[in-house]
């Protein structure tokens, strides 16, 4: 559904500096720079089943495991963890979300940003939490090297924010991303990738792109 006058419209709404890649990419035609626009928005909504399975994965992945060693108040307490001042901090915002009647550890799993999961595999913790605990989140096959499960969070973390701010992906390798997801999930629990993979329509979106 596109018009000249709807195209006109729309290049003001989203803005030119928004469109500008689309632009680009197709030498300035506004019709097939919205046609493209379009096309990165399917793309990016097809991403959503896909991340939310990893993301939601992880963050209970990591915290089952930091209950074994830690506590189930591992969050809360903090005499028992070795976080950082900065995932303190992220918990305390996560908190500043949480009516203080309804504050859980499950609620507070929920609350806290993809960053901090992902923070929590950084070099920091290396010889801390990762060797304590973390790396068995990792071991649902050969296991991973805490430095590779980090990069490739650390990837999908800058890739999600993307699609979560909705940036362009079209230029970007998506069958590799999709796959990158899959498998990060296969560390973490091969049941749950086949189930994710099922659900997700990113390859056939791909396909008609």
């Amino acid at each position: 559904m596109r018009t000249p006058e709807i195209n006109t419209a729309l290049e003001n709404s989203i803005s030119t500096e928004r469109l500008e890649k689309y632009l680009l990419e197709t030498g300035g035609d506004l019709d097939l720079s919205i046609e493209l626009y379009e096309e990165n928005m399917l793309l990016s909504e097809s991403f959503y089943v896909p991340l939310q399975c990893l993301e939601v994965c992880l963050r209970n992945k990591i915290h089952a495991q930091m209950s074994k060693v830690y506590g189930t108040s591992w969050l809360l307490d903090h005499t028992v963890a070795p976080l950082t001042d900065h995932s303190r901090s992220m918990i305390n915002d996560a908190l500043e979300e949480i009516e203080p009647e309804d504050v859980t550890s499950g609620k507070i799993v929920a609350e806290l940003k993809f960053a901090f999961w992902v923070g929590l595999m950084s070099r920091t913790y290396d010889s801390s939490i990762w060797r304590a605990a973390l790396y068995k989140a990792f071991a649902a096959t050969t296991g991973q090297k805490r430095s590779v499960v980090h990069g490739r969070l650390n990837m999908l973390r800058r890739f999600r924010n993307r699609v979560a701010h909705h940036e362009p992906i079209f230029h970007k390798d998506l069958e590799k991303t999709h796959n990158e997801i899959i498998e990060t999930i296969i560390w973490m629990c091969p049941k749950t990738a086949k189930w994710a993979e099922h659900h997700s329509r990113t390859l056939e979106i791909l396909k008609k792109s």
